[in-house]
Formats: structure tokens, C-alpha cells, sequence
């Protein structure tokens, strides 16, 4: 038998776990893919530390953010849905997304394998032969399907 003192305690749990859930699926694609590319943007911090000296190259590390980045990545791909075009809140992707998909597609696939070169590094010459493909993956990607912050 639930004794009603043990109710006071669930009930207030209970209504902050519904709020949390509503506030988690009122978030729509455009935030949805916004936490994703913020994800990648930390993950390539990481990528940066390393390339200017101010963290040793570890492939562990590079295995590590590598994977945070293809989780991101698979975030944001996967919000760039019809509808999803202009906000609120406010998006900085380009209508070449929607009007172009097969090279929105190739974009994303480029962007994928140059991940996929970087996970599989094993020391710092590999690892900066790596990052210049990524990044030229993502300038590709921003400079066609991203505008500008103005």
C-alpha cells in the first residue's frame, strides 16, 4: 500500500520529469540541428588544441572527439527537413538545401568520410593531413548550403 506522505513525493518528481519532456519535444529541427552543430563546433575545438600546439596529439583524444562530431553531425543532417527552412528561431541555412538535396547529400557524405580519415589517425602528421580535409569538408559544406551570421 502507497502511503499518502510517499505521494507527496512523487507527484512534484513526476511534474517536473512531464515539464522537462515538454520542454525537450517542443524543441523542433531547427534548434534540434543548432545543438547538433554546436556539438561538432566543441569537437573541433578539441581538433584545434592539437594543431596549435596547445594539446599534445593523443589518438585517443582525436578517437573521442572525433565520435562527438559524427554524433553531432548526425543531429543536424538529419533536422534539415522540409518546413525547417526559416524559423523561428532565426537559421543561417541556405534554400540550396531544400532546392539541391542530392548536393546537400554529397556535402554531407564528404563531410563524413573526411571524419572517418580523422578517427583513424595515428600520430600528429596523419592527424594534420586530416584536419585540412575536414576542414575544407566543412568550408565546402558552409560556403554552398550556410549563410553568413550578419
Amino acid at each position: 500500500m502507497v502511503k499518502p506522505a510517499s505521494i507527496l513525493k512523487i507527484v512534484p518528481a513526476l511534474a517536473i520529469l512531464v515539464g522537462f519532456g515538454t520542454a525537450v519535444a517542443l524543441a523542433g529541427p531547427i534548434e534540434d540541428r543548432q545543438a547538433g552543430m554546436k556539438q561538432v563546433g566543441k569537437a573541433m575545438g578539441g581538433f584545434a588544441a592539437i594543431m596549435k600546439g596547445e594539446a599534445p596529439y593523443d589518438a585517443a583524444v582525436v578517437k573521442t572527439n572525433s565520435a562527438s562530431m559524427l554524433e553531432g553531425w548526425k543531429k543536424a543532417f538529419a533536422n534539415f527537413t522540409p518546413g525547417s527552412e526559416k524559423g523561428p528561431p532565426e537559421t543561417y541555412a541556405k534554400a540550396e538545401i531544400w532546392s539541391d538535396p542530392e548536393g546537400f547529400k554529397a556535402a554531407e557524405d564528404t563531410a563524413l568520410k573526411a571524419l572517418d580519415a580523422m578517427a583513424a589517425t595515428t600520430d600528429e602528421a596523419g592527424f594534420k593531413t586530416a584536419l585540412a580535409g575536414l576542414g575544407d569538408a566543412c568550408k565546402g559544406c558552409h560556403t554552398k548550403y550556410r549563410r553568413p551570421k550578419e
